[in-house]
């Protein structure tokens, strides 16, 4: 989707920091590991926190990595990235897939 341009940021709400960090604490673990995005387009979000942590989701599992510690959470309805897509700024991101 953003193929050639520089991916968009954008800083996210606290409030929206606090709902995404309950909902990934409801989420189950994955059994297995996140699927890999493709090398062109869309490639899910990233949350990345002061202290360096980082949330990916896409393909309906988010992944949070805390230096060389990784966890991986089943989200198959992408309520996570939903969540964290929606606090984009208006204009910032084409309208959301229906899946």
């Amino acid at each position: 989707m953003f193929s050639g341009r520089p991916d968009p940021t954008w800083v996210v709400p606290g409030s929206t920091v606090e709902k995404l960090l309950g909902l990934l604490a409801e989420l189950p673990p994955r059994p297995d590991r996140s699927p890999e995005p493709p090398p062109l387009g869309y490639r899910g979000c990233l949350l990345q926190a002061p202290d360096g942590r980082t949330w990916r989701s896409y393909g309906g599992a988010v992944t949070l990595a805390e230096g060389h510690l990784e966890q991986v959470r089943d989200d198959p309805e992408r309520r996570f990235e939903r969540l964290l897509l929606a606090t984009a700024p208006a204009g910032t991101l084409p309208p959301l897939p229906a899946n």
